[in-house]
């Protein structure tokens, strides 16, 4: 493993750790034990409307839905290109982050919370915006981009997010064991 490949190692580490913190149940919701009832919704783009039309309808409001669950997922569009050089396709980017944003909804779906396809839709989009930023930072800083591709470049950031995840599922596990 290169220099380069465990730096790209650790932000994502850190990157996907925030985006736990942001997307799963809080620390008190688990202690507390009021995971809220799980709820689905399958028709694109009602939750947006509903939040457009309805200022005063469940959530956050349209800043932290729209923006926020735009904004989450670019970062992971800039990161992938700019340290491995497999994830140089928009495809497999953007591949990449709306498989990480279903395993989010799902896990939403078995932890208690939304489960949105408007989220997967809208974390997918900030992931394609995140990679146009990095392909526009690699065309005006040429030595940003990677130079060399081996084979197991995406696992790197799979690995990431599995190793997040189980972390999460153990630490819960202990906290829930542990208070009841």
């Amino acid at each position: 493993m290169k220099t380069r490949d465990v730096c790209g190692v650790i932000l994502l580490l850190v990157y996907f750790l925030g985006v736990g913190l942001a997307t799963g149940p809080s620390l008190y919701q688990l202690l507390a034990g009021r995971l809220p009832a799980p709820r689905m919704e399958l028709i694109p783009f009602a939750d947006i409307l509903a939040i457009l039309n309805d200022p005063d309808s469940p959530g956050l409001g349209v800043a932290a839905n729209i923006v926020g669950n735009t904004a989450l997922l670019a970062p992971l569009g800039v990161l992938l290109p700019l340290f491995w050089r497999y994830f140089d396709s928009a495809k497999r980017t953007i591949l990449f982050g709306f498989g990480l944003s279903l395993s989010i909804e799902l896990i939403q779906l078995v932890a208690g919370g939304v489960t949105s396809v408007d989220d997967l839709i809208l974390n997918t989009v900030g992931t394609a915006f995140g990679f146009a930023l990095a392909k526009l930072m690699m065309r005006v800083c040429p030595w940003l981009a990677p130079v060399r591709q081996s084979r197991a470049q995406w696992a790197y950031p799979l690995a990431c997010w599995i190793a997040v995840i189980t972390l999460a599922t153990m630490s819960d596990m202990f906290l829930l064991g542990f208070v009841n």
